[in-house]
């Protein structure tokens, strides 16, 4: 499977999902439903990890990557989806994912910052007409 095509997989999995979360924030709060998710999709990746064989891999993380991990998870797992599923309770999905969808933007500027990664002008015009983008699509509620 080529890397365009397992991105446009995920794009249209991670696309179906905020339908589901919003239906669940109906009835729960945001800090439940993340508690839940959290628990339910630990117990499947251990599974997968058991009966793959991958487990044993654990005791040989150096103690950085476990330290990037762990803040990964941290800063983008338990504060970004929090703050995803408050969002997301509060507002219209068609609102809230395509702003939320703008991650690419910081993405590049911490990349630029702490990786020294290079901000070419044909990347910056592709952040740009992300912004753009969002912009247009709530266009009703910040004209």
């Amino acid at each position: 499977m080529t890397v365009t095509l397992l991105a446009l997989l995920v794009a249209a999995v991670w696309g179906i999902a905020p339908i589901f979360e919003k239906l669940s924030l109906a009835r729960v709060s945001p800090f439940t439903a993340l508690t839940i998710r959290f628990m339910f999709t630990t117990g499947i990746v251990v599974v997968i990890s058991l009966v793959s064989g991958r487990f044993k891999d654990i005791k040989n993380v150096d103690p950085m990557s476990l330290l990037w991990i762990c803040l990964g998870g941290i800063i983008g797992g338990v504060i970004g989806l929090l703050l995803y599923f408050v969002a997301l309770k509060q507002g219209m999905v068609t609102r809230v994912i395509p702003i939320t969808a703008t991650f690419p933007l910081f993405t590049a500027f911490y990349a630029y910052m702490f990786l020294h990664e290079q901000l070419t002008a044909i990347r910056v015009a592709g952040i740009l007409l992300v912004v753009l983008g969002v912009v247009l699509i709530n266009w009703r509620t910040i004209a």
